[in-house]
């Protein structure tokens, strides 16, 4: 299992993702859980440009958690509407 670390911009985004959309908290949560899973596929693919380095994993249609992984972390950066983490 990898250990799961949020920056303060992935607070902040969250608290306020949670307030807006209290629908998707348990789909975000267990997204996270799984992505934290070392065993469990990664759902997710690379980003580019400004973003390279990071992942990005799909929440739904419209939302998106962006992350990194590094050796036995992994690091949650931001969350929210597509426009909103590109």
């Amino acid at each position: 299992m990898r250990r799961q670390v949020a920056t303060e911009n992935f607070l902040r985004a969250y608290e306020k993702f949670i307030r807006k959309h209290p629908d998707l908290v348990q789909k975000v949560e267990e997204m996270m859980d799984g992505l934290a899973a070392d065993a469990a596929p990664i759902p997710s693919h690379r980003l580019r440009g400004n973003l390279s380095g990071f992942r990005t994993a799909r929440i739904s249609q419209s939302y998106r958690l962006i992350f990194a992984l590094e050796p036995g972390i992994i690091v949650f950066i931001d969350i929210g509407s597509h426009d909103d983490v590109y």
